[in-house]
């Protein structure tokens, strides 16, 4: 379609479907092997178009991007909580378990510098091994946010915190401020300025916008606000709502400086987000649970309702290895359908490598404890 406006949709899978649906007939290494990881992205790439290529997904001749397989994103979205001193495991299953802190031990916690870490000696030391490889090491560190990182390091304990001892909270809630913004300035140092902020507000979903504007939203506000400064640009943030809907957060979410986009699911009210929120671009997630719990037609309605009232862009993630490949294309090529109905042209990513893959986090590579 000519002159239609794109639409991105952005598609991720858990290790596990790819572990059912291709890699199980392929093997993995006994050890840590960059050979394996970058002969497994071109193989995935050229599944991924068997699979898709209609669809302008993966490639007949694939060709190596070192941007993806150079990325570098250790303990993943726990990066701050081990840096403070969280134990953090693989699991039998991939990727890495909290152990939180108890009461005592959170009261006791002072900000720590990524530069003065074992982790930030760790990171350096990954950054050159990728530099010495593929001539780049991509950056995916996951500093998370305030609420996120509480979670980790409390467990379930963070939420009653917040109710029921709020000085432990708002002690804490601090700590883990300062030492997300002692690594962001780590980052932009070896890894070049960063030009804005990605907070991740999961398990900020978990609690009323009340008690989200009154504790936690301090913390959002300071860290984006001093991140930016760092680095002397403008406070600019993109904001991860987790897929589920945002609007309960509209006036909440109006105090985020620098908020250039909100992600979240389809299904919320965007007219609402917008008028709120008229500078902000709405990202929609599809929550991949509904491909196995509801008809694709109904899933698919909610996708419209958000391509009618200005979403920018869509994503998939998480997909579950229970959605078979032929069941997944379907629906894109339904999604695909959708989108040029209403003027808009699907423009499909697919990440082969999964986040746990590219860290390495399985027993046989990382046994033992961060």
């Amino acid at each position: 379609m000519t002159n239609a406006t794109p639409l991105p949709i952005s598609l991720y899978c858990v290790w596990q479907w790819w572990e059912q649906h291709y890699q199980a007939a392929q093997g993995r290494p006994a050890a840590i092997d960059f050979d394996w990881l970058d002969a497994t992205y071109l193989g995935r790439q050229r599944q991924l178009h068997a699979w898709f290529g209609d669809l302008g997904i993966g490639q007949a001749a694939p060709v190596l991007d070192p941007d993806v397989v150079s990325m570098l994103l250790p303990y993943h979205t726990m990066l701050v909580p081990v840096v403070l001193g969280m134990t953090a495991t693989i699991q039998e299953v991939g990727g890495y378990q909290n152990h939180p802190l108890d009461e005592t031990q959170a009261g006791k916690l002072v900000p720590v510098d990524l530069a003065q870490s074992p982790v930030g000696e760790l990171l350096l030391a990954e950054r050159e091994r990728r530099l010495a490889r593929y001539g780049r090491a991509t950056q995916m560190i996951d500093l998370a946010g305030p609420a996120n990182n509480a979670f980790s390091l409390r467990g379930t304990e963070f939420y009653l915190d917040l109710l029921a001892d709020p000085a432990l909270a708002r002690h804490y809630l601090e700590v883990i401020t300062e030492t997300m913004l002692l690594a962001h300035r780590f980052i932009g140092k070896h890894f070049g300025r960063l030009e804005s902020v990605t907070l991740a507000n999961c398990n900020v979903t978990m609690i009323s916008p009340e008690v989200y504007a009154d504790l936690v939203r301090p913390y959002d506000v300071r860290f984006i606000e001093a991140a930016a400064a760092s680095q002397g640009v403008p406070p600019c943030c993109d904001l991860h709502h987790c897929s589920v809907p945002a609007d309960p957060f509209a006036d909440a979410y109006r105090a985020i400086p620098g908020l250039r986009s909100l992600q979240a699911s389809v299904r919320s009210d965007l007219p609402a987000l917008h008028a709120a929120l008229p500078a902000t671009a709405f990202s929609g997630m599809i929550t991949p649970v509904e491909l196995l719990t509801k008809p694709p037609a109904e899933v698919l309605a909610g996708v419209e309702r958000a391509l009618e009232t200005g979403v920018r862009d869509l994503a998939l993630w998480d997909v579950d290895p229970a959605i078979a490949p032929a069941q997944l294309g379907a629906f894109l090529r339904g999604l695909a359908q959708l989108a040029r109905r209403h003027g808009r042209e699907p423009q499909f990513s697919f990440i082969p490598i999964t986040w746990e893959e590219l860290d390495w986090e399985f027993p046989r590579y990382r046994g033992g404890m961060a």
